[in-house]
């Protein structure tokens, strides 16, 4: 199953809005809790955005790969995989990070605290036929 809830220019346009908005959503993502992860130049050159719903804690950031429910990990997941560090743009700052896959009982604990913030992660793995990854997001010189 594949399916995108954006559009390319929605997308676009929350970037730039975001960005305006040092580094805050605005709209109707007021007071949700999302970054801009870069995960890498695109094959034209261009960078990877995606915004991204996260969980903070200890000063790493997790991020939740669901790719609306997609039987497949969205493009950044692979880009990760294949290159841990990426930038994030979160409350204002622009951070140079290292991107960690967990696994077990790490990554089902993680899972479940976002789904408790946030029940429709729970939907988001029902649909799936994949466990959906968590990635953690540690800012350079936070190890």
């Amino acid at each position: 199953m594949s399916r995108k809830m954006y559009s390319a220019q929605e997308i676009k346009e929350f970037i730039e809005e975001f960005r305006a908005n040092g580094g805050r959503p605005a709209g109707r993502f007021e007071g949700a809790t999302l970054l801009l992860l870069d995960s890498g130049p695109e094959a034209d050159g261009s960078p990877h955005v995606s915004p991204l719903n996260f969980y903070a804690e200890r000063g790493r950031y997790f991020v939740f790969a669901a790719n609306d429910g997609a039987d497949e990990d969205p493009h950044w997941m692979e880009q990760l995989r294949a290159n841990p560090n990426a930038t994030i743009e979160v409350d204002g700052q622009v951070l140079r990070v290292t991107a960690t896959e967990l696994h077990g009982a790490e990554r089902s604990s993680m899972y479940a605290r976002q789904a408790r913030r946030y029940p429709q992660f729970e939907v988001l793995q029902e649909a799936t036929s994949r466990v959906i990854p968590v990635v953690e997001l540690v800012p350079a010189g936070n190890s």
